[in-house]
């Protein structure tokens, strides 16, 4: 078996959003409360920056304000840059 040229490094990101500006980014959800729509919201907010990490599991806390996202992205890296060559 070979192994992967490309190796993933994961981050948190922590998220702070207006409820009314969730609510309206998940507009076209059934479920606003559903993971997909804590993912898209995510993807929006990471293409709104031009991070290019690609979305994997996220939590939420909410308050009657805010909607408190963490969210695992992930960052495709060659192999060739993760091993040390000293």
């Amino acid at each position: 078996m070979r192994s992967s040229d490309t190796t993933l490094q994961i981050y948190h990101r922590y998220f702070k959003i207006p409820l009314d500006t969730y609510f309206n980014t998940v507009s076209d959800f059934l479920d606003p409360w559903d993971e997909r729509a804590y993912q898209h919201v995510v993807h929006q907010l990471l293409v709104e920056t031009k991070d290019n990490g690609i979305v994997g599991m996220v939590r939420q806390e909410k308050d009657e304000n805010y909607i408190y996202l963490d969210a695992a992205v992930r960052y495709p890296m060659s192999r060739r840059h993760c091993l040390r060559t000293d």
